[in-house]
């Protein structure tokens, strides 16, 4: 296989599962030293095992990227370790459903801290070290919903968070320009995950499938697609792609 990000280093966010780890094991098979960061050891470590059994190099990252001195020690380790970071993305988050016991405005302070703050959180840890050497990649996991919007209670946070993204990605690109520093956006589509029959249940998975306009759900690795075209794309910044089975084609 092909190896375009030898000698790059990538922080994949939220990477313990689903989408985050097959973005992780996509850009590790490209040739990535890879650090999978999740908020759970057994997560990371799992992926991490993944990713050496099939020849790549990665290192586990334990932190909460919703808090600000996590996110630094994350990043000063991962320099201590792998050396630079060049390869950034966010997709650390929480989704629906809420938790029991959790109120609406304790779930919406919670979902905001680690999707949205998160993102900025790690963006801004690792910018020093992409403006030293001149070449960063900064991707935003966003949604289909930051769009679409969504009318259940549990969603609105999730929308306004991940519709949020976008205007980060676009700050960001801004304050790129001119630096080596690209940032842009990737918004899926309903994709199933190993994770989502313990979450959903397999009838509401299936309804949620079917309604995808090409009539099936996406795969984690064709968003792990789309990451890995812009993790090399050198004139695209501040821009999404939406990953969604023709979602936007429709009326």
């Amino acid at each position: 296989m092909d190896s375009p990000f030898e000698n790059r280093v990538a922080l994949v966010t939220g990477a313990g599962q689903g989408i985050g780890r097959a973005i992780a094991r996509a850009l590790a098979a490209r040739g990535a030293k890879v650090a999978v960061n999740d908020v759970e050891r057994g997560r990371a470590d799992r992926v991490v095992a993944e990713i050496a059994t099939a020849g790549g190099v990665a290192v586990a990252t334990v932190a909460d990227v919703s808090s600000r001195s996590e996110v630094e020690a994350m990043m000063a380790e991962i320099l201590r370790r792998l050396g630079r970071l060049d390869i950034l993305v966010n997709g650390a988050r929480v989704e629906p459903p809420r938790p029991e016991g959790l109120s609406c405005d304790e779930w919406w302070d919670r979902l905001m801290a680690v999707d949205l703050k998160g993102a900025y959180l790690c963006s801004t840890a690792a910018w020093e070290p992409m403006r030293r050497q001149g070449y960063g990649r900064v991707i935003n996991i966003s949604s289909v919903v930051a769009l679409l919007g969504k009318v259940e209670d549990d969603w609105i946070a999730y929308s306004c968070a991940k519709a949020g993204l976008l205007g980060l990605t676009r700050s960001l690109a801004r304050r790129g320009m001119r630096l080596g520093i690209t940032a842009n956006a990737v918004a899926p589509d309903y994709i199933e995950t190993e994770v989502m029959e313990s979450r959903w249940g397999r009838e509401k998975m299936d309804a949620m499938a079917a309604s995808v306009p090409i009539g099936r759900a996406g795969r984690p690795e064709e968003v792990a697609d789309a990451v890995l075209f812009l993790a090399q794309a050198e004139f695209i910044t501040g821009e999404t792609i939406n990953v969604n089975g023709g979602r936007f084609v429709l009326p």
